[in-house]
């Protein structure tokens, strides 16, 4: 067996495919690397196929590849693959949002999926060439796999700091080349006398050269431009680096993203900043985690009117409402905006919550306040502290539609009435948001707070509540107590050309005089929303709107999602009847790339009923269900928990690096223990599953909401112990049904395609599912799957049994 070999190639390839994505989620957008990593894991599936044409057409193909001198071959193919794939990829010109326009990037995007599928191909060679010359050891195979790529899930969280994307990259691309000497120089000194000495030292001398040639890529400054990741030119990095005498300053890089750290003299930022503020904007730098998200600090220059341009901004409103403001707790995912309003306000007491370690720091160097690197959701459950203020700042990307994927955990309804339970009692929320046509993040937010003001007990929640907009964006106040004085925000949006979206007793006057639309949409569609509060038929009202405003609670956390597929061709028509405002959608993107996706996946297991020659003993249906449903159970579960997980790890990279290194390795221990087992124990380990899934469904969110009360080293040590007991029964099913419930090399070759194109499948799905449906309908999906495949593996034990003489 060339287990050294598996465990390997497994490390590099999981750790070139989470590098992948944090490459694409840079030069890119989230949910185009989403896209072109699924695409890219069809190349394991493809192995199955080639290799079961190959076995139907010689039968000691298996053997020949299964070789250490083949093994070899297969592993320098690899590394050369994945090396020369990198190197093209971040040099082609591939934008996505060309695509209607530039018939070019067509074969951009193929070539993309082409180049990325052709190093995971011979990955699944290797390990899929372990599997049928050694059926007898699944289990071990099995764990080597695991493990592997377990410390490739790790690998990029320990050297980002220390190694940018891109070196590292090539870096994990030449590892398994060690395996390749290693194994010629053994195979050199066991064999005396062998005519394949030669052949197997050129190996080794390859090898070696392969990994001289890439020195010059990971330790010169010519290979670090050559390596560089350049952000999307629609990304706010890239926008204002165009600019003359604009430079970053500072660029480090960890497994949540990269930092850039700007200094130009051209940044002017201040949302919501009324036209009638006629005086300078302080000094500014910026910083952006991965191209975007752009955060302001802004200078002090000793004067105490530096920072009065802040009130002349729309969120200044809320703090004009708070009679003398003692505290003010400012939540920021991005903008900048809310410190120099709060320090312009005179508050003393201010402290900010920014996620990011880094910009935190950052944060507090600058401006001398009191912050905290934590997720906010956490830190409020822990606080016992009431605020005059909670300004929230989350501004989303700088291209709509392109987070429609992204959970975020500040706009539920629970998250609202977390805050509402820490205001004093004459305090009050701020949100800004941008404004977007139709209206539909500014009502969904409207009517999240109008929810959560009925849960904490507010008789009449609309007279908490005031909305102002601008031409670009508006601003939402939330008041503990009724607003019972408009003069303030009417005054204020009458001095500074604001509109009023709503107010107490408003005139529909007030809601179009100075940033003018056709009609007041904004102001018909609130309107339209109290009416249907007040009759108690908001259902009514968010079944009939355009797009998907309803409230969303922490399952569904996903406050860039809008479209209503059964609205679709309403909304296409509302939007100018353009094919390319629709490619900006995430939702858009997912449809698009299941059916890519499914057309592929037939084509990969259809190839081997044409071209497979001879009389082989095809895979009977029981366990072809069988191999795609503990493929599809085993991604929807792993999908669930890294969703769910991500209120834990306030980061969603972080919990897909937790919860994959967790869930590989204890499914990797369970490997090793199947291989102890008997044929029957696929069936009991698979109804184990199923009861435990049904637990975690019941139990799931008493567990999340225990972790969350924890320290955060505890935290984070009870959710990964979590998941090793359904991890290590995950594990048995394919090892075991690999050596216990196939006779065939071909049919091992099959169900590794069959696993393979329904991880992938099911990858897509799990995250339609989520924005349709909430995260909990993965966790149904993966124990429907198990369920499934149970009654296939029963059917299969006893046909065999039924078999033998």
């Amino acid at each position: 067996m060339n287990l050294p070999a598996v465990f390997l190639v497994s490390l590099s390839s999981l750790a070139f495919e989470v590098l992948l994505a944090r490459i694409f989620s840079i030069s890119q957008w989230n949910h185009l690397s989403f896209m072109v990593i699924s695409i890219a894991l069809f190349g394991f599936a493809a192995s199955g196929t080639v290799l079961s044409i190959l076995d139907s057409r010689k039968n000691n193909w298996v053997k020949r590849l299964a070789t250490g001198k083949a093994t070899s071959i297969l592993v320098l193919l690899y590394s050369c693959s994945t090396l020369v794939s990198f190197l093209i990829l971040i040099k082609l010109p591939l934008d996505y949002f060309r695509l209607p326009l530039e018939s070019i990037q067509a074969l951009y995007l193929f070539l993309s999926y082409t180049l990325l599928a052709i190093p995971f191909f011979f990955a699944g060679f290797i390990v899929l060439s372990a599997y049928v010359e050694q059926p007898e050891n699944t289990g071990f195979i099995y764990f080597s796999t695991m493990a592997g790529s377990a410390l490739g899930t790790i690998i990029p969280s320990l050297l980002l700091p220390f190694i940018g994307e891109g070196k590292l990259a090539v870096t994990v691309a030449i590892v398994p080349l060690c395996y390749v000497t290693a194994a010629a120089l053994i195979i050199k000194k066991k064999t005396v006398g062998s005519r394949y000495q030669p052949r197997n030292l050129s190996l080794s001398l390859i090898s070696i050269c392969i990994m001289l040639l890439t020195m010059p890529l990971l330790f010169t400054p010519w290979g670090a431009t050559q390596l560089a990741v350049t952000p999307s030119p629609y990304k706010s990095l890239s926008q204002l680096l165009q600019f003359p005498q604009s430079t970053v300053t500072e660029s480090m890089s960890n497994i949540t993203g990269k930092i850039d750290t700007v200094t130009s003299p051209y940044i002017r930022y201040a949302p919501g900043l009324s036209l009638k503020y006629s005086g300078s904007l302080p000094l500014q730098s910026a910083i952006f985690r991965d191209g975007d998200e752009q955060l302001v600090l802004y200078g002090f220059d000793g004067n105490s009117k530096t920072f009065d341009f802040a009130k002349f901004t729309l969120p200044s409103v809320g703090y004009d409402l708070v009679t003398l403001p003692q505290s003010a707790l400012l939540i920021i995912r991005g903008g900048g905006t809310s410190i120099p309003t709060a320090l312009a306000t005179g508050i003393p007491d201010i402290t900010v919550i920014h996620e990011s370690p880094s910009i935190s720091r950052a944060i507090a160097e600058h401006y001398k306040l009191r912050t905290t690197p934590e997720n906010p959701r956490i830190f409020l459950r822990h606080s016992q502290r009431k605020y005059d203020i909670i300004h929230l700042e989350s501004w989303g990307t700088s291209l709509a539609g392109s987070a429609a994927l992204s959970q975020e955990y500040l706009f539920t309804t629970k998250a609202f009435e977390e805050y509402l339970k820490h205001l004093s009692e004459k305090g009050v929320i701020i949100v800004s948001r941008k404004l977007l046509l139709p209206p539909s993040d500014s009502i969904r937010l409207f009517a999240t707070a109008l929810q959560a003001l009925r849960e904490s007990g507010k008789k009449n929640p609309q007279h908490h509540v005031t909305l102002l907009r601008n031409w670009g964006i508006y601003t939402l106040i939330i008041s503990n107590n009724p607003i019972k004085n408009i003069e303030i925000q009417m005054s204020f949006a009458e001095k500074l050309n604001f509109d009023i979206v709503y107010i107490r007793d408003m005139q529909l006057s007030l809601a179009n005089r100075f940033n003018i639309f056709e009609v007041p949409h904004h102001y018909l569609a609130v309107e339209n929303l109290l009416q249907h509060y007040s009759e108690k038929r908001e259902k009514n009202f968010f079944d009939d709107y355009l797009l998907d405003v309803a409230p969303q609670d922490d399952h569904r956390p996903f406050p860039g999602r809008f479209i209503k597929w059964d609205r679709l061709g309403d909304l296409y028509q509302s939007m100018g009847s353009r094919p390319y405002s629709m490619l900006l959608s995430g939702e858009v993107v997912i449809a698009v790339v299941f059916i890519e996706a499914l057309a592929v996946s037939a084509l990969l297991l259809l190839l081997p009923k044409f071209f497979a020659k001879g009389k082989q003993k095809k895979v009977p249906l029981s366990q072809k269900l069988y191999f795609f449903s503990i493929g599809a159970g085993f991604m929807f579960m792993e999908i669930y928990f890294i969703k769910a997980y991500i209120q834990i790890f306030s980061s969603p990279v972080l919990s897909f690096t937790f919860v994959l290194a967790g869930i590989l390795l204890s499914s990797g221990i369970g490997g090793w223990w199947s291989q102890k087992m008997g044929r029957n124990a696929v069936t009991y380990s698979l109804a184990g599953l199923f009861l435990m899934l049904l637990g975690i469904l019941v139990f799931m969110d008493l567990i999340v909401d225990y972790l969350l009360g924890l320290p955060v080293f505890l935290r984070y040590l009870v959710a990964l112990l979590i998941l090793f007991p359904p991890g290590i029964i995950m594990g048995v099913p394919f090892a075991l049904g690999m050596r216990c419930l196939l006779t065939t090399s071909m049919q091992r070759a099959y169900a590794w395609a069959m696993n393979g194109c329904a991880s992938v499948l099911t990858s897509i799905v799990a995250a339609g599912l989520a924005l349709q449906f909430g995260i909990l309908s993965i966790m149904l999906c993966a124990t429907a799957f198990y369920l499934l495949a149970a009654f296939c593996s029963r059917t299969s034990v006893t046909a065999q049994a039924g078999s033998l003489p």
